[in-house]
């Protein structure tokens, strides 16, 4: 049985962190220096990080990965915190495994479907690198810098890269799965079930994921859901206001 990789520190009640589309559970470190009293699992999805590649993914199996995940540690009542694809899998998986969860944690994502936000530009591009030409992070970013103008973005790319035993880069995901499945994660809505469990959907005060109209959709399946806006912060609201972030989130987890 295949199990997803995952870091994992800390003691007390498990918290499961799931990463966006491109990124591993590295991303979201910071976390373990600032929830304190709880396990924190910082989970690589499936074609990402250090977990197993495949050509198959979609909501449902990244759920079933999950939940493989959960079983495979024992863990009781975890609590699931998932970012943008993340986030999409959190939601999916508390509908069809009302049960296991305690509570969840939505950041920057809601349940509908993302035609008009697709990034599939962002997979051209990637698909241009040729690492054997390029040889260093900051020649990465002088071939991104040409297509992408968003410094942060460039350096999100930047960090989702490693290096071989040649000292080659290479990106830290399987490419061609995510873009044979672009469409099943992004483009489709998560429905046909309801979460009951306390929720908290976070949105960035200038992203464009989330909006008012989305509340009636979101309340339908999480009618538990508490909406709030991180002020000053776009679609990665951990990194751009950590401290209106976590502080939300700290009043959350101490709510019974």
């Amino acid at each position: 049985m295949k199990i997803l990789h995952s870091k994992i520190m800390g003691i007390g009640p498990p918290i499961l962190v799931l990463h966006g589309l491109f990124g591993n559970g590295d991303n979201w470190i910071s976390i373990t220096k600032i929830i304190k009293n709880y396990q924190i699992h910082l989970l690589d999805i499936r074609n990402h990080g250090y977990s197993f590649f495949s050509k198959k993914m979609n909501l449902d199996i990244l759920s079933k990965d999950l939940l493989k995940y959960i079983m495979y540690y024992k863990l009781c009542k975890p609590i699931l915190l998932g970012h943008s694809i993340g986030g999409r899998i959190v939601m999916n998986f508390s509908i069809k495994y009302p049960h296991i969860p305690r509570k969840i944690i939505i950041v920057d994502i809601s349940p509908k479907s993302y035609i008009k936000n697709d990034q599939r530009h962002l997979i051209s591009i990637l698909k241009k690198i040729n690492f054997n030409i390029i040889r260093t992070r900051k020649e990465l970013d002088s071939f991104l810098k040409k297509k992408i103008s968003d410094i942060n973005i460039r350096l999100f790319f930047s960090k989702c890269t490693g290096k071989n035993k040649n000292g080659k880069f290479y990106f830290r995901f399987y490419l061609p799965g995510i873009e044979k499945n672009y469409a099943s994660l992004i483009h489709q809505n998560i429905e046909n079930g309801c979460y009951d469990g306390p929720s908290l959907f976070l949105r960035g005060e200038y992203s464009n994921y989330i909006f008012d109209r989305d509340w009636i959709h979101i309340k339908k399946i999480f009618p538990k859901a508490e909406i709030l806006t991180i002020p000053k912060s776009k679609h990665w609201i951990h990194i751009e206001n950590p401290k209106d972030f976590y502080k939300k989130i700290n009043i959350f987890l101490q709510k019974n």
